[in-house]
């Protein structure tokens, strides 16, 4: 989204209540009505579902809340998935009916909207067909990647990623176990590809991790 519309959309949002979560709190459950719609001042959020094996499965979205809250109300789909602070969250909630009328009214900022939507969706389809396909290697290096181009920092050469990144999340997202991840992990650290400080993920070398994530 560009500067624009989200420097329209945060001014829209605080006038409301700025509630706050801590690392690690759960946001929502599976079937929680959203109390409105939602949009993220800061912070990250891992939205995830549990199988019945009782293993996690991390959906790839880390600032899920507005879109999905607003998909929620226009479709009326029950929400399996549980929303987990993964950093200290501020979020905003603004009542239905009020929030969406203040979206009708703008053409623009629903047209960017959809495009991010859109943009998403295909982002997901992208990282399924290659964590379908690839190896382990493979998948966890596409990961680490999808992590820094979408959520990364730069800090000199390097691309940091702006929030822990614990090896089960990691495997939660790939499919693979956490032994499995660490080890991925080590290979990329040796090839001098990334760099894992404290659950901090640095990726030394882009061009690098993009041939081992064969993008």
């Amino acid at each position: 989204m560009n500067l624009k519309n989200k420097k329209q959309l945060e001014k829209y949002f605080e006038k409301y209540k700025l509630q706050k979560f801590k690392k690690g709190e759960i946001i929502f459950r599976p079937g929680d009505e959203f109390p409105g719609i939602c949009y993220i001042k800061s912070g990250y959020v891992r939205l995830y579902t549990v199988g019945k094996d009782g293993q996690e499965v991390t959906i790839q979205l880390f600032k899920p809340v507005f879109y999905l809250s607003l998909i929620k109300i226009l479709s009326k789909f029950e929400s399996k998935y549980f929303f987990e602070a993964i950093t200290p969250v501020e979020m905003w909630i603004a009542p239905k009916e009020e929030a969406m009328n203040f979206l009708k009214g703008d053409k623009e900022l629903v047209d960017e909207i959809t495009k991010d939507v859109l943009s998403g969706f295909m982002n997901l389809i992208s990282d399924i067909e290659y964590l379908i396909s690839g190896n382990a290697y493979t998948k966890v290096a596409r990961v680490i990647h999808s992590l820094a181009s979408r959520h990364g920092e730069s800090k000199g050469s390097e691309l940091v990623v702006k929030f822990n990144t614990p090896h089960r999340v990691i495997a939660s997202m790939t499919g693979l176990t956490r032994e499995t991840v660490t080890l991925q992990i080590l290979k990329l650290e040796k090839e001098k590809i990334v760099n894992n400080k404290g659950k901090i993920l640095y990726v030394k070398n882009l061009k690098k991790l993009e041939e081992a994530a064969q993008i």
